[in-house]
């Protein structure tokens, strides 16, 4: 066998086919998200803020899938628009937390019943057994390589 006789067309290649998913299922969600002025990743800071307000910056960049300094900048934005609010931690005043803003918490609220929408609408468009195999692989997908090196990327 030649090198590279065992490698997939690059359009079917697992890297390729997952960020082309990930692009299809932003489509439905871009929309809403930048007509009030956000990016995914000021909303997917902003979800984790609202179940895990007053989370610190080393955490958040685990569970955003982010590297620390493009998370910087994306909370320096989020600052700056009046959506999170940093605070130094009573316990220990070297940590910093973060803490979602009452405007922050207007727009998630605002925000939260069109996007579910959009993926009620996306979600309609598969079977249940589909839905629920797609969820399982991607588990396993993840699972393969302990958290998906989430900690890695740091």
């Amino acid at each position: 066998m030649t090198p590279g006789a065992l490698m997939r067309d690059p359009d079917q290649s697992l890297p390729m086919l997952l960020l082309r998913a990930r692009e299809a299922t932003m489509a439905h969600f871009r929309p809403i998200l930048s007509e009030s002025g956000l990016t995914e990743q000021q909303w997917r800071v902003l979800r984790v803020l609202w179940k895990r307000n007053g989370t610190e910056a080393r955490e958040l960049a685990e569970r955003t899938l982010m590297l620390r300094p493009s998370l910087t900048g994306v909370i320096d934005r989020l600052e700056r628009d009046g959506l999170v609010e940093r605070r130094s931690d009573g316990a220990d005043g070297r940590k910093v937390r973060l803490w979602l803003t009452r405007k922050a918490r207007r727009l998630y609220e605002r925000l939260s019943p069109q996007l579910e929408k959009e993926y009620a609408l996306m979600q309609a468009r598969l079977t249940d057994a589909a839905w629920s195999n797609l969820y399982a692989a991607l588990e396993q997908l993840i699972n393969l390589n302990g958290e998906g090196n989430a900690k890695s990327q740091q």
